[in-house]
């Protein structure tokens, strides 16, 4: 069993972004000469998420409303966690989001269904972050 490990690295502009990174987790399975296996993609950040949906920009839009919603940054004294940065509401909005995603990799290709993509998602943005790109099989 072969296995590669690279990292992608964020520094987003905005507090809350939402990245599609199919092709550049495509071109890591490509490096890796995969061609059956897994690809473990996830956020080494607390405040920032990975997760599979579609890539519409009507949907981005509802999932930052409703993740403001669920936990607004502000008031930032809301939270007890706020006590040295203001990023509990980012902390929360993970929690939602997940960490992590597993893809089947067939044929050397991310094995989706219809309209999934693999996406970043930021939400205490403004400084650099990185996410692990892990391929293992044959």
């Amino acid at each position: 069993m072969k296995s590669l490990r690279e990292e992608l690295w964020f520094e987003t502009e905005n507090r809350l972004e939402f990245i599609n990174i199919t092709p550049r987790v495509q071109e890591i399975i490509d490096r890796s000469q995969i061609k059956e296996g897994l690809c473990l993609v996830n956020a080494m950040h607390i405040t920032a998420s990975v997760f599979i949906n579609d890539d519409e920009s009507g949907l981005h839009k509802d999932f930052e409303k409703w993740l403001e919603e669920l936990a607004p940054h502000e008031p930032v004294d809301q939270y007890a966690h706020n006590t040295f940065e203001d990023n509990a509401a980012a902390h929360l909005k993970r929690q939602v989001m997940g960490r992590e995603v597993v893809v089947a990799v067939t044929k050397g290709r991310l094995d989706f269904g219809p309209w999934e993509q693999i996406f970043y998602g930021e939400f205490d943005g403004r400084r650099k972050k990185r996410v692990l790109v892990k391929v293992i099989g044959d």
